[in-house]
C-alpha cells in the first residue's frame, strides 16, 4: 500500500492511534519499518498478525478502534437478528451502498461470521 492511505479507525488516544499505525506498518512492511514504539512492544501481535492477510489485519485493527459503531454486537455492521425463528443468529448490513440506505448482507450463525461478511462487503464497496 505504499503511496496509498489506509483508514485504521478512530482512536480515543494518540497512543492507541500510534499503536494501530505501528501494527499496520509491521504487517505491511515488516520489522524494518520506522515505528512509533520499539518493535519489542509488539511480540504477541506480530505472531497473531501472520494468520491474517494485510487487508484482513486492517479490518481487525478497525474492529478494535473506538470509532466503530457497535450497538449490541462487538462488530460494526452486525446486530442480533430479530426474526421469528432467529434464535442466536446474527445479521450483517452495510450502509449507503449503491444509493440505498443500507445493503442487507444476510444472517449468520455466529457474530464473527456476520462481521466477516461485513468486512468483505466493506472492501468491495
Amino acid at each position: 500500500t505504499r503511496g496509498r492511505q489506509v483508514y485504521l479507525g478512530g482512536w480515543i488516544s494518540e497512543l492507541d492511534a500510534a499503536r494501530a499505525y505501528d501494527l499496520a506498518a509491521l504487517r505491511f512492511f515488516g520489522t524494518r519499518q520506522v515505528l512509533n514504539f520499539d518493535v519489542s512492544n509488539y511480540t504477541e501481535e506480530i505472531k497473531a498478525m501472520q494468520e491474517y492477510s494485510p487487508a484482513d489485519w486492517v479490518c481487525e485493527l478497525r474492529r478494535r478502534s473506538s470509532g466503530f459503531s457497535r450497538g449490541v454486537s462487538a462488530y460494526r455492521g452486525v446486530t442480533s437478528h430479530k426474526g421469528k425463528n432467529s434464535k442466536g443468529k446474527w445479521e450483517a448490513r452495510i450502509g449507503r451502498v449503491m444509493g440505498n440506505k443500507y445493503l442487507y448482507l444476510g444472517t449468520y450463525p455466529t457474530e464473527r461470521a456476520a462481521a466477516e461478511a461485513y468486512d468483505c462487503a466493506a472492501l468491495l464497496y
